[in-house]
């Protein structure tokens, strides 16, 4: 064999694995990047249900304090029953174990019961509030891991403290 032969069938043989390198990363990459896509989408649909749910639970609540007197026991029993079908849907949505958004939601909807003698518009306009910095949290969390892929457990934990403390101070200037 010549030198020439060995030169081109080492360049051949470079250029084999070369491309079957690139078809490895490319692979991979694109992997990835489906897994993040996939992630992100399922998260601004967690984020838009979520808004949808608690949204609606409000609104049941607050019109419900304020007509309770002239609805028929039927329309009483209706609106109790769409108020628990979205307070469940609501905590399936949510983590149990996160102790400072999570539990703080699941415990404003316990205390947002619809009783005539009580009303909740203050708990309301708490809920509402909470549930604005947690949503506000994902939909951030969803944009960084568009923008750069996996975001990892450390800027997850920065992210959500951030919010914590966006939350605090909102709620001391009130």
């Amino acid at each position: 064999m010549t030198t020439t032969e060995t030169v081109t069938l080492i360049s051949i043989g470079l250029t084999f694995f070369v491309g079957v390198f690139n078809l490895i990363i490319t692979f991979r990459n694109v992997r990835k990047t489906a897994f993040i896509n996939s992630v992100t989408s399922s998260r601004i649909k967690y984020i838009q249900d979520l808004r949808e749910s608690i949204s609606r639970f409000c609104a049941l609540a607050y019109s419900y304090n304020n007509r309770v007197y002239k609805l028929e026991k039927a329309e009483v029993w209706e609106l109790h029953k769409e108020a628990d079908t979205l307070k469940f849907l609501i905590r399936l949505y949510l983590n149990p174990e996160d102790e400072y958004w999570d539990n703080k939601i699941i415990n404003l909807i316990d205390q947002i019961l619809l009783k005539s003698d009580k009303d909740p518009t203050e708990q309301i306009n708490e809920l509402i509030t909470i549930t604005q910095y947690l949503l506000k949290l994902e939909w951030e969390g969803a944009k960084r891991e568009s923008e750069i892929g996996i975001i990892s457990d450390v800027e997850k934990r920065e992210l959500y403290n951030k919010y914590v403390e966006r939350h605090k101070k909102a709620v001391a200037k009130r």
